[in-house]
């Protein structure tokens, strides 16, 4: 009889023990997925650096108008075609670039102030 007390309060402890780490993991879980404000990173773009070439902003361009991304907004009558030069442009399908595969690429700089102008809206 004392041997099966025994086993019952080894398997209610060892139950116990399960139920306090679950419930412990489940709490650190919600309080890791929790936002806090002064956690929430800054909006950041991406724009050409001051030290690219337009020969290198111009590539980039042709590389990410040809499917990468969604270009119109840069072509004639596009509402960020002005201004129409390699780094007008080239910031723009930067910013374009970075918000869909998340890279800034190397002829790129990350900036904390919107560069929208205008109708030229970097979303």
């Amino acid at each position: 009889m004392a041997k099966i007390i025994s086993h019952l309060l080894c398997v209610s402890i060892l139950f116990g023990l399960i139920f306090v780490s679950l419930y412990e993991q489940s709490t650190l879980a919600k309080e890791k997925d929790a936002v806090i404000p002064d956690q929430i990173p800054p909006p950041t773009w991406c724009i050409a650096s001051a030290s690219a070439t337009d020969s290198q902003l111009q590539g980039f361009i042709d590389y990410a108008c040809a499917g990468k991304i969604d270009c119109r907004f840069i072509l004639p009558e596009g509402d960020c075609y002005e201004p129409n030069t390699p780094r007008g442009h080239g910031s723009y399908c930067l910013d374009a670039y970075y918000r869909i595969y998340k890279d800034c690429n190397q002829i790129g700089t990350i900036v904390y102030k919107d560069p929208s102008y205008g109708n030229c809206l970097y979303i």
